[in-house]
C-alpha cells in the first residue's frame, strides 16, 4: 500500500536472506532522530523468514513491503526498482545487513538542507563483523566537501570513495544522471560507477563522524566479487570511463594506471592475465614490471 503523506526521506531497504541481521537493521532506522521518512522493503525472492520479519512491524512509516518472486541477480536492479517507487527529497538505500547511528539521517539531511549544490552527504564508517563487533576504523575519513570534478579526478580513480551504500543519503533530483542500463551489467563495482554518475556538476560532503557499521562477511557481495578479481576486471571499467568523461593528464593517467597494475601484481587473483586481456597492452606492461619487482 502506497504512503499516503510525502516524505522528506525514502529510505530503500534492499534484502536477501538476512533474517539474521535485519531486526537490528531495522530497528536502527525506525529509531532515528530524524523521523520524516518511508521505508520501502525490498526482497529479492528471499528464502529465510525476512518477510515475517518485516511483517511484524506495525509502523506506518514502512510504506511497502515489495517481493520479488524470482530471484532478480542484480543488487542494481533492485537499487533503480526501489528509486522508481521514493517519493522523498532525499534517499537511503540502507542494506539489509548494516546498522546506522540513531543520528545518521539528521546529521546528513542537515547539510544537504544547507547546500542544494550537494548531490551527495555521506559519513564515515566502522567495519563490524557478523556478530557487530569491531573490525576496522579507517583512519583518513576527515570531513570534508569536494566538487564533483575534484573527487572524481582524484579519489574516485582509485576505487569508490563511497564504499558502502548505507552510508550516503543523496538528492533523488540526481537521479537523472544515472544510466541504470550500464549499472545493471555490474555485479560488483556498479555502486562505484553510480557515485560517478550520480554527483556530475555538483558537490559531496564527508562528516568524519563514524555514524554507519558496514558489516563484513563472507556473506557480502562485495567479499566474494574481490576473491574472484571483480574489483579489477569492472572497476578499471570505470577507472577509464572517467578517462574518457573527464579531463585527466598525460601524467596522472600514467600514475593512476601505475597504481592500478602494482595492485593486480600484488593480488590473490590468479586469471590475471584474463583481466588484463580487456585493457591497454600499457597497463599488463605495467603490471609484469611489478609482477618481477615484488
Amino acid at each position: 500500500m502506497l504512503t499516503t503523506f510525502m516524505p522528506k526521506v525514502s529510505v530503500i531497504l534492499p534484502n536477501y536472506n538476512h533474517e539474521q541481521h535485519l531486526k537490528s537493521r531495522i530497528d536502527s532506522i525506525l529509531n532515528q532522530t530524524f523521523t520524516d521518512f518511508e521505508v520501502i522493503f525490498l526482497d529479492d525472492a528471499s528464502k529465510d523468514t525476512s518477510l515475517k520479519i518485516v511483517a511484524s512491524y506495525a509502523d506506518p512509516r514502512i510504506s511497502q513491503i515489495v517481493r520479488n518472486t524470482q530471484n532478480s541477480g542484480s543488487t542494481f536492479l533492485q537499487w533503480q526498482k526501489g528509486i522508481e517507487l521514493t517519493q522523498g527529497e532525499y534517499i537511503w538505500i540502507a542494506e539489509s545487513d548494516d546498522v546506522a547511528s540513531p543520528v545518521f539521517l539528521s546529521t546528513l539531511v542537515d547539510k544537504l538542507d544547507a547546500d542544494p549544490e550537494l548531490a551527495v552527504a555521506f559519513s564515515a564508517s566502522k567495519w563490524i563483523d557478523h556478530e557487530g563487533s569491531l573490525l576496522h576504523e579507517t583512519g583518513h575519513e576527515n570531513e570534508q566537501t569536494w566538487s564533483a570534478d575534484q573527487i572524481i579526478t582524484s579519489d574516485f580513480l582509485k576505487g569508490p570513495v563511497i564504499y558502502n551504500a548505507s552510508s550516503a543519503v543523496f538528492r533523488r533530483s540526481d537521479i537523472k544522471n544515472i544510466d541504470f542500463k550500464e549499472l545493471s551489467r555490474f555485479k560488483y563495482a556498479g555502486d562505484w560507477l553510480f557515485w560517478v554518475q550520480l554527483i556530475k556538476g555538483k558537490k559531496v560532503y564527508r562528516t568524519a563522524e563514524r555514524l554507519n557499521n558496514f558489516r563484513r562477511h563472507g556473506g557480502n557481495v562485495s567479499f566474494k566479487a574481490e576473491k574472484d578479481g571483480l574489483q579489477f576486471k569492472e572497476g578499471l571499467k570505470i577507472v577509464f570511463y572517467i578517462f574518457a568523461n573527464y579531463s585527466v593528464g598525460f601524467l596522472k593517467k600514467r600514475k593512476i594506471l601505475l597504481y592500478w597494475a602494482k595492485k593486480i601484481a600484488q593480488s590473490d587473483v590468479t586469471d590475471i592475465r584474463k583481466i588484463l586481456s580487456f585493457y591497454p597492452k600499457e597497463l599488463s606492461f605495467y603490471t609484469a614490471i611489478f609482477k618481477i619487482i615484488t
